[in-house]
């Protein structure tokens, strides 16, 4: 087991927050399952984003710097919306399509989404999505189309000490996958190889029944961040990845 530490923390004043993703310059969006989008600004009150005020079920983020553009996932129908990012502004959206309906629960089960771009995981751009419901699964797409290109088990070492898959972000650094399990209070650092998974590490996180880990997301500068649904905490979390093989 690794270890995190927690660098700092702050209010967002979005006490449901779901998903996070960095913009830069202390600049976040971040998704109110309950109240749509939000921008937050360290140290400044959030402002609500009129272009999401008909999607009340979002659960997924992510900002695709190259394009300036946002993509937002809902839960019930696994919807991916996409808002230009215009004048430092997110513009209205359009729905680009929905993921594929692998589970049998109320909502689709996709939770969380992460862009890597082509090279990272492979030599297109993806979207990466975890689902939920069991066996819990992670999806590569296609960035632009959506197309499946493959859905991925855990590994048998992760699947046994996470709960929820509640987002995934993928490291500048190592190429690596972050997925967020907020009940579990974890984090699981993946590397795909070929078509598989494989366990890195395991990172313990400070979780509470009324304040969960929903999303996370890597700023500009490398800085890993989560948000908490309860009390909609904002923490820059730093991982130590100098312990030993996962146990």
């Amino acid at each position: 087991m690794g270890r995190s530490e927690l660098v700092s923390q702050q209010p967002l004043g979005v006490a449901e927050a779901s998903a996070v993703a960095a913009l830069g310059d202390g600049a976040f969006l971040v998704v109110s399952d309950e109240d749509g989008l939000f921008r937050c600004k360290l140290g400044a009150p959030p402002t609500h984003l009129a272009v999401s005020d008909k999607l009340t079920d979002l659960e997924g983020l992510c900002f695709i710097a190259e394009r300036s553009e946002a993509l937002a996932l809902t839960e019930h129908d696994a919807s991916v919306w996409r808002f230009p990012l215009v004048d430092g502004e997110l513009a209205p959206g359009h729905r680009l399509g929905s993921l594929p309906e692998i589970g049998t629960g109320h909502n689709s089960g996709w939770e969380g989404i992460a862009y890597a771009a082509a090279g990272v995981l492979a030599d297109t751009d993806l979207l990466v999505a975890v689902h939920q419901e069991r066996p819990r699964r992670i999806g590569l797409f296609d960035a632009k189309t959506l197309a499946e290109r493959a859905i991925l088990r855990l590994p048998k070492d992760a699947r046994k000490r996470l709960d929820d898959l509640n987002d995934v972000t993928v490291d500048p650094k190592t190429h690596h996958l972050l997925v967020l399990s907020g009940k579990a209070g974890c984090i699981a650092e993946l590397r795909l190889v070929g078509l598989e998974l494989e366990l890195v590490q395991l990172y313990p996180i400070e979780t509470a029944k009324r304040d969960v880990p929903e999303g996370i997301t890597f700023d500009p500068a490398g800085r890993l961040w989560i948000v908490t649904d309860g009390q909609g905490m904002l923490r820059e979390i730093r991982l130590d990845k100098t312990s030993a093989a996962p146990t």
